[in-house]
């Protein structure tokens, strides 16, 4: 029970930190859509570690990199490349953070039905469909601790820690998460795409 408790609270802090990502200075560079074939894409991301994930590819949405978080809530800063969600790896799931004003930019072009490629350092590559949209409005975007509503059910309220649960812990999915920019605030919400592999 008290190990329990405690893998509650770390999940706890854990969750909080990368739900509040937005609260950066807004940048006037973007992410970029681009044109680039998946073989020239797969080329320009290898690496020297087959199982690592080096890059997003959707046709003429994305072709970003990805790079690895050095604590729990970083998230790149620079152009075209989305950060690896580490907690999200211990339940089994891919999360993707990007900030709006970046790579995040680019995920509300991620619709029902898009598809995904995941491309690794060996160049192989896993496609994932998108399967759902989902949108949270921040209650208190300045409080880390903020509850959010469920835009699609507006009459469901749920804590910091229970949106994790809620997103991140459904094995074999892939979820893109960013911020809502809405009203002149930045992190006025956030935004899930969720895809699944494909068939």
């Amino acid at each position: 029970m008290k190990k329990l408790t405690l893998k509650f609270k770390f999940l706890s802090i854990l969750a909080v930190s990368v739900l509040m990502f937005g609260f950066l200075p807004v940048s006037p560079v973007a992410a970029s859509s681009t044109s680039i074939s998946i073989e020239d894409f797969k080329l320009a991301v290898q690496s020297s570690d087959p199982t690592k994930l080096v890059g997003v590819y959707v046709k003429e949405i994305m072709a970003v990199r990805v790079v690895q978080q050095s604590s729990a809530s970083y998230v790149s800063k620079i152009t075209n490349t989305v950060t690896q969600f580490g907690l999200a790896n211990q339940y089994g799931t891919i999360g993707l953070l990007a900030h709006n004003y970046l790579s995040g930019r680019s995920f509300s072009e991620l619709r029902p039905g898009t598809k995904i490629i995941l491309v690794y350092g060996d160049g192989s590559s896993k496609e994932y469909t998108v399967t759902a949209t989902k949108q949270y409005q921040a209650l208190d975007p300045q409080d880390p601790y903020s509850n959010f509503v469920n835009m699609d059910d507006p009459d469901s309220l749920l804590s910091s820690t229970d949106l994790f649960k809620e997103m991140y812990t459904t094995s074999g999915n892939l979820v893109f998460q960013t911020c809502i920019n809405k009203d002149g605030d930045p992190s006025w919400g956030r935004l899930f795409i969720i895809a699944s592999p494909a068939a």
